[in-house]
């Protein structure tokens, strides 16, 4: 699928603004402040319901009009049908979310109609971070491929945290658990058998992307269940009892667990640097695009924010080779479009369209616009 229009109201410095993407890569540049992420945000916001630059979304709600609204238009190549896409945020935590003229309720239908990946600034934790945002990536995957993974995962979420209540008991013991533990097992294999069996599948593609998109050797990536490998769950929270009691938490299973990064045998964060991590994370990104492209026939849509910046022109140069094969919708964010587009002219990639944004206005350059501004 790829996106024919937007309309973006109240995001930000945006008061009101439009333009029509490509079925490409789309360039938007700018100053610094003219609104080109907040671009990016309207998007995201139209696929996952919420901004990324902040846990609050009113923050990107333009604090002069108390209410946001996103509109887009939806192209989708492999059923040759064309549909919508409508969010609407107020800043008193009001929403109204639509997709093809009816309203849903959760933002994984927006997720849905829209699959997104991102890569920012904040990347980088892909690899240098904490495993919460490993599983969030990899669960981005899982939940695009596996039918019953949102509904065994928000089944999961419940019992992990009827578990937890029922640790915080002063009198409680190991027998009071028992009764809970067997459901919380049941749904922490069943979610743990989606997680391993979809990075089975997309590992080799992450190797084949590693070596396409970086000079990295030695990368290995290992999932990590969440609990030691061979061990029984129920066998390893008998073990794990006197600990979660005096913690008061549940501190194996699934909501622990991880994809280990690492090269020739240690922590990639303690061996690459800034750039090399930019460009690993950028390969990892991309593979899951290629592994949801294979596993349901569609493309989702790229954003980059400020993507020069954050890889070096060899990288940059295998990435856009890269994306513009894999025939998907690009959006890429710079205060100047001359390097994008000379790498591009470069390699005779001619699927490409350029916006300017200033104050919060978009405007799509002509050819004589463009030769212009790469001179």
């Amino acid at each position: 699928m790829y996106l024919t229009r937007l309309d973006i109201h109240g995001i930000r410095n945006i008061g009101s603004a439009s333009f029509a993407p490509i079925d490409g890569i789309n360039i938007l540049y700018g100053a610094n402040g003219s609104g080109k992420t907040s671009i990016l945000e309207a998007i995201y916001l139209l696929g996952r319901g919420r901004t990324f630059r902040s846990r609050y979304t009113k923050t990107l709600i333009n604090h002069d009009l108390g209410e946001c609204t996103v509109f887009g238009a939806a192209q989708s190549k492999e059923k040759n049908a064309q549909y919508t896409i409508g969010v609407s945020r107020e800043a008193t935590g009001a929403f109204q979310f639509k997709v093809d003229g009816q309203r849903v309720s959760t933002s994984s239908s927006l997720a849905d109609a829209i699959p997104l990946l991102l890569m920012n600034s904040d990347s980088f934790l892909l690899i240098e971070g904490g495993p919460g945002g490993r599983r969030r990536f990899l669960d981005w995957g899982v939940f695009h491929v596996e039918q019953q993974f949102q509904t065994v995962w928000a089944q999961f979420k419940r019992s992990l945290q009827q578990r937890n209540k029922i640790l915080r008991h002063d009198k409680m013991t190991q027998e009071d658990l028992r009764s809970w533990d067997i459901s919380f097992v049941r749904l922490a294999q069943q979610l743990t058998e989606m997680r391993r069996s979809y990075f089975t599948v997309i590992e080799p593609l992450f190797y084949e992307l590693i070596e396409k998109l970086t000079t990295i050797k030695g990368v290995s990536l290992k999932f990590h269940q969440g609990w030691e490998e061979g061990k029984e769950l129920d066998t390893a929270l008998a073990e794990s009892f006197e600990r979660d009691a005096r913690h008061q938490t549940s501190n194996i299973g699934p909501h622990r667990a991880d994809i280990k990064v690492c090269v020739d045998g240690r922590a990639a964060n303690n061996v690459l640097s800034r750039g090399q991590m930019k460009a690993l994370v950028a390969a990892l990104i991309v593979g899951q695009g290629q592994m949801f492209r294979q596993a349901r026939q569609k493309q989702c849509v790229y954003l980059f924010d400020d993507l020069v910046s954050e890889l070096d022109k060899d990288y940059l140069l295998r990435l856009l080779d890269v994306l513009a094969g894999a025939k998907a919708q690009v959006f890429i964010t710079g205060t100047d479009c001359a390097p994008l587009v000379n790498v591009l002219g470069n390699r005779k990639i001619e699927d490409y369209a350029v916006f300017h944004v200033k104050h919060g206005v978009v405007n799509s350059l002509t050819d004589l616009d463009l030769k212009g501004e790469v001179q």
